[in-house]
């Protein structure tokens, strides 16, 4: 077969790159193409404008709609590119939902994300991976609540989100809302735990406040200090036993050790202020809306709350001097991760949870937990909970989180090392060596389309995925 008679598969992901395809299809060129939206640019759109999407989409009209936003050039390009596409797909069923709506075809087939197992393998360390960066997280902690540490970090669970700074549309309003009721909870229940949530999303800020290099530069000193007094009481105890003397307590302590000690202990009696709730200065913070969330729900790290809160508004970094842990050591620390979305097509942070271990609450308004639910049973049996954003409105969803998370503060820490052991099978259908079959199967189906060929699937692919449990 000669290179011009030589079939040529195109695929093409994105509006951004619509337009090469409709350029090829213009020139009648016999190249078979797909096009695979991981999100069309309206929905997101619109979502974003705190819109029901999904209740409304039978009587949106997407030209009208996209014009009034500006984007109509941007929604014809990929609309376009769906349209003439030979084969076209998105990543999850929920968005084939809304690209039949907003630009007009059904997606021929559904291809998931999926992940790169290798990079995430601790084998059967996760366990231990998740003991070693809590403690991280502790002394973090430690300093953070500095002169309003009165709570027990063995009773203590970590809650976090994060990804870009999509208030709406990542569910970053749920995830306030049902801290504020969990805590609430939490009190009425004279619960033991306390649970310490964390929102790591990017904001404009002038790097860390002073409240929050102090607690850790206090912490440090504190640190540092213990460790010179263990180093002198080995030794004076070492010399003690040595002589054959059975030593006494008050010997071990030197008075230096002793003015050390007291003078530490009055620079954690000088904090009297709440701790912050922000780890940053942040730029127009009166204006920021997940301050002023917070502020509104009360949730502002009082010693009773039993819900304490750390906004920290840049991505996390190993070389921070104040939090040195990079994203997935930190996600490893954690005990539950929280991603509702509103709008999300796939969704990789719950997805990256379940790899690492980590329990994590989504919605079924994303891609991930349509996958799972057509996968699993029971999701929260295996750690993956699933709030209903589709069919029940924010106050429904709101209660709905709030006992999710206060179900998940009762389990005691056999239960929370048996949900971390079964939500980490669940990467089995989350690689790319199960998950690439459906881009396989696509861009068959385009060789078919439009040069008649029929190939079969590679050997290495599994028949079925549907169901691991």
């Amino acid at each position: 077969m000669g290179p011009e008679n030589r079939p040529v598969v195109a695929h093409y992901h994105e509006w951004q790159v619509g337009a090469a395809l409709i350029y090829l299809k213009r020139r009648g060129l016999r190249i078979a193409t797909l096009f695979t939206t991981h999100a069309t640019l309206l929905g997101r759109y619109i979502a974003a404008g705190n819109n029901d999407l999904y209740g409304q989409l039978g009587h949106i009209n997407p030209d009208e709609a996209a014009g009034i936003r500006g984007i109509y050039q941007r929604h014809w390009i990929e609309t376009g590119a769906a349209r003439g596409s030979d084969i076209f797909t998105t990543v999850s069923d929920i968005t084939g939902f809304e690209a039949e709506h907003l630009l007009g075809r059904k997606a021929d087939i559904i291809t998931p994300n999926g992940l790169n197992l290798e990079r995430f393998t601790a084998l059967h360390e996760f366990q231990n991976l998740h003991k070693k960066y809590k403690d991280k997280i502790h002394e973090f902690v430690r300093g953070h609540f500095l002169g309003n540490y009165n709570f027990d970090l063995d009773k203590t669970l970590y809650f976090f989100t994060a990804g870009r700074r999509e208030y709406h549309n990542k569910g970053v309003d749920l995830y306030i809302e049902a801290l504020a009721e969990l805590n609430y909870m939490l009190q009425q229940n004279n619960s033991e735990i306390t649970v310490v949530a964390f929102i790591i999303i990017p904001g404009k800020t002038n790097n860390y406040n002073v409240e929050t290099i102090e607690g850790q530069s206090v912490r440090r000193e504190i640190r540092e200090t213990c460790n010179k007094i263990v180093k002198n009481i080995s030794a004076r105890l070492y010399e003690q036993i040595m002589s054959g003397n059975t030593p006494k307590i008050e010997e071990l302590l030197s008075t230096e050790d002793m003015v050390d000690i007291k003078r530490r202990v009055l620079s954690i009696q000088a904090h009297h202020h709440l701790p912050p709730i922000v780890t940053h200065n942040m730029i127009d913070g009166d204006n920021d809306e997940i301050l002023k969330h917070l502020r509104a729900t009360g949730l502002l790290n009082q010693k009773e709350a039993r819900v304490k809160i750390i906004y920290h508004p840049e991505f996390l970094s190993a070389t921070s001097a104040v939090f040195p842990l990079d994203y997935h050591q930190f996600v490893r620390g954690c005990h539950l991760g929280v991603f509702a979305s509103y709008y999300e097509p796939w969704g990789y942070t719950p997805a990256e949870c379940a790899i690492m271990g980590v329990p994590s609450i989504t919605s079924n308004l994303t891609g991930f937990a349509n996958f799972i639910n057509r996968r699993i049973p029971d999701p929260e049996s295996v750690g993956l909970y699933i709030v209903d954003r589709r069919y029940k409105g924010f106050e429904e969803g709101k209660h709905q989180m709030a006992n999710m998370m206060f179900r998940f503060c009762q389990l005691n820490r056999r239960d929370r090392i048996a949900l971390r052991n079964r939500v980490e099978r669940v990467s089995a259908i989350l690689d790319w060596n199960q998950l690439g079959k459906h881009y396989v199967k696509a861009r068959n189906l385009a060789l078919q389309k439009v040069f008649d060929i029929s190939e079969s699937m590679p050997e290495f692919y599994e028949d079925d995925d549907e169901s691991i449990f």
